[in-house]
């Protein structure tokens, strides 16, 4: 019995060693060919290294996959006069790894909107953030320190990279094919500033089956960490000369059921927890259905100009009775 264990014991040991060299080399060691050069999650790493240039009086815009759907970096611009940055991919990221980016990136100066929409958790996807940062081990291994070695995902981040190597890039290439249509969540729809450079001329048909009113609004939607998070960052940004602000996101007027009246209890109840500024209000990002391109929060070009706009006119006006 006591041999049998020890035997057990050997194995288990094996496979730890195993996994965790396998783990090394196919994701830190700098010659082993990476997997997601490729992948749109990799626009998150473009967007930090974006950051890091040195870059004064800068706006930046961070949050979920509605931020580059939604912010038009030169529409922004030409309101400001200042350049605009988006931090943003996709929601399954969560918001902690953003936030980790900007402490690491933002500058005295610098002015930082958070947008506020339904995707505010704090809940991260390791594969899609290790795919991001793949190609950069320094920003990579920095990650995997901070989240104490990622123990519980190693064996998922493993097996996902073997596939993506083996089946994924055949299987991806043959659905691009099968939709005969430039692909939205690839690397080229992003530039390094996190601006949507694909055309979303129109709403998609899909969009056609939004017709009924189907979810309140209320502070469930809120993550508490996030909120706690974000306070943090504020308190940060105010010690280093940094604006922060809260702004949120577009919503479809067709999915909300809030009264006014709900609306405003609302925004009482994150103001209460939440202690930065908001330079707008849930009722003048309300928008209707044909301005959305594929989801209720992914407005279609026109009218991420239109939103940019009004956001940036929000942004100035703050600022200005700032000073």
């Amino acid at each position: 019995m006591l041999k049998l264990a020890l035997k057990a014991l050997l194995v288990f040991v094996l496979c730890f060693v195993l996994r965790q060299v396998l783990f090394d080399v196919l994701w830190l060691d700098p010659d082993f060919p990476n997997a997601y050069d490729a992948s749109f999650e990799h626009a998150l790493m473009l967007q930090a290294k974006a950051l890091s240039a040195e870059s004064d009086d800068e706006v930046i815009v961070f949050g979920a996959s509605y931020v580059p759907f939604s912010i038009d970096n030169a529409e922004m611009e030409s309101v400001l006069g200042r350049k605009t940055q988006i931090l943003g991919v996709e929601a399954s990221m969560g918001i902690p790894i953003l936030i980790d980016i900007l402490y690491e990136t933002a500058q005295p100066g610098d002015t930082i909107v958070y947008m506020l929409g339904t995707a505010n958790h704090s809940m991260e996807d390791t594969v899609a953030i290790c795919a991001a940062l793949e190609s950069d081990k320094e920003m990579l291994m920095s990650y995997i320190q901070k989240r104490d070695g990622l123990k519980d995902s190693r064996s998922n981040l493993i097996w996902r990279k073997l596939y993506t190597l083996t089946l994924g890039k055949p299987v991806i290439w043959a659905e691009s094919k099968l939709a005969k249509k430039k692909q939205v969540y690839s690397i080229d729809s992003f530039d390094e500033n996190g601006n949507m450079t694909i055309d979303r001329p129109v709403p998609l048909p899909a969009m056609a089956g939004f017709t009924g009113a189907y979810e309140s609004i209320e502070m469930d939607d809120v993550d508490l960490k996030t909120v706690d998070q974000l306070n943090e960052f504020s308190e940060w940004c105010k010690k280093n000369d940094i604006t922060f602000v809260i702004a949120y996101a577009p919503y479809m007027d067709v999915i909300i059921i809030n009264t006014e009246e709900q609306l405003n209890e609302f925004q009482d109840e994150v103001t209460s927890c939440l202690h930065v500024d908001f330079i707008n209000r849930l009722q003048d990002t309300i928008m209707s259905r044909d301005c959305f391109y594929n989801h209720p929060s992914h407005l279609t070009s026109p009218y991420a100009k239109v939103y940019s706009h009004d956001l940036a006119v929000a942004l100035k006006n703050y600022c200005e009775g700032k000073q």
